[in-house]
């Protein structure tokens, strides 16, 4: 059953990532929500077969092209190229740091990186939520803020 679990959990984790490579091609609202929910559903099926080392990481990279092709899609729907630099900065964070993450950080990272996908989301979707967008530079500061202090701690 474990291993069941683990696979289901391993599958939609790689959704998740090729939802990202496909919307630095096609942005799309549709696609960016199949990769919200799917790292909604991997996270609980992966503790219940018990979580591994490769699984984490592997979640945290599906994660970040994810939240990079969402960045790319925003920008391509007319959004400022700003919105690049957060997704950007997380790879140089995270050779930086090195370290996991502390509980204030991992509690920052999540408020920060759920705003950050909610307003990535509204830039690619249809006109009347498209006016959300103009929160996309502020909160993308805010992320950029939360990795800087994350690298900070981690020294």
């Amino acid at each position: 059953m474990a291993l069941k679990l683990r696979l289901a959990a391993d599958l939609l984790t790689t959704l998740r990532g090729l939802s990202g490579a496909i919307l630095v091609v096609r942005p799309s609202l549709v696609v960016l929500l199949v990769g919200i929910v799917t790292d909604w559903i991997d996270g609980p099926l992966a503790r219940r077969a018990g979580p591994t080392p490769f699984g984490a990481r592997f979640d945290l990279e599906a994660d970040s092209i994810l939240t990079l092709g969402a960045s790319v899609a925003a920008t391509r729907a007319g959004g400022s190229p700003a919105l690049l630099i957060a997704p950007l900065l997380r790879y140089a964070a995270v050779a930086v740091s090195g370290r996991p993450l502390d509980r204030d950080s991992v509690r920052w990272d999540r408020i920060t990186g759920v705003a950050q996908m909610a307003v990535l989301a509204a830039a690619v979707a249809p006109a009347p939520f498209r006016a959300l967008r103009i929160l996309a530079l502020p909160i993308s500061a805010a992320r950029c803020a939360a990795m800087l202090v994350q690298v900070q701690r981690s020294r």
